[in-house]
């Protein structure tokens, strides 16, 4: 649940972030200054060492998680790689017959606008597409038939089905990049130690309620700052700077003119 506004336009989720860090910082102000519990916290603030010891541990995972998005991008732009020249190599093989290479032609290019038209909305929205399946099997099957074309010799037809199997595996690596959503237990994570850096901040600045108050805002501006460029990047098929499927209809341009 916590991911669902990852689909906002970036410029929405900068607001969002603006509003829970800051309603969390004004509700830990009030607690340390205004609540019945203002008294007891008085008496034990926090020094800095606390602050740096939990503030390390919100850097270290956000890290870790920048790293683990930039992964996801770069091993989803790789899955298109293959899975764009493995379309182009089927298509080539396939001019060396006459009697099934027009069906798999006409295979490749419709699995290709499927997944244009129908698979990469989806991927935005984490899943793959069933016409999209539907079209690869029509492909697999038309690459399957081939063998009793008697106008190539086996090791063509064991290099089509070669290329037809790389063309599944690509396609299942890219909806997997997106599909696994264990990383909402990361930006959960993410966000309690953001929320606790901002508590143990304020149990720094205990004697004035305005330097505890600059200090929370501080943090608080440059956390979502921090979250807030890892969230636009959250899916390597959405955003600014997104994985597209240009590749994909480069690779099946000449026949399908």
């Amino acid at each position: 649940m916590i991911r669902f506004w990852f689909e906002f336009h970036p410029l929405l989720i900068l607001p969002l972030l603006l509003i829970v860090f800051l309603a969390s910082g004004a509700l830990i102000h009030w607690i340390q200054f205004h609540s019945p519990l203002s008294a007891h916290l008085k008496g034990g603030a926090l020094g800095l060492p606390t602050f740096v010891a939990v503030s390390t541990l919100f850097a270290l995972f956000a890290a870790f998680l920048l790293a683990d998005t930039m992964d996801r991008k770069e091993r989803a732009s790789q899955a298109v790689q293959t899975e764009s020249a493995a379309i182009f190599g089927l298509g080539v093989a396939s001019e060396t017959t006459t009697a099934s290479g027009g069906r798999i032609r006409a295979a490749i290019v419709d699995y290709a606008d499927s997944v244009v038209a129908d698979e990469w909305p989806r991927l935005v929205q984490e899943s793959g597409s069933s016409k999209t399946e539907q079209a690869l099997l029509e492909l697999l099957r038309a690459v399957r038939d081939a063998t009793n074309d008697e106008a190539h010799s086996a090791a063509v037809h064991g290099q089509m089905l070669s290329l037809a199997q790389d063309i599944v595996e690509a396609r299942t690596n890219r909806i997997a990049v997106v599909a696994n959503h264990y990383q909402q237990f990361s930006w959960s994570a993410l966000f309690l130690l953001g929320f606790l850096t901002q508590f143990v901040m304020g149990m720094g600045f205990l004697d004035r309620a305005s330097a505890n108050r600059h200090a929370i805002v501080v943090f608080s501006l440059a956390a979502v700052v921090a979250l807030w460029l890892l969230a636009i990047q959250d899916n390597p098929f959405r955003g600014a700077v997104q994985v597209s499927p240009e590749a994909i209809e480069q690779a099946v341009s000449t026949w399908s003119d």
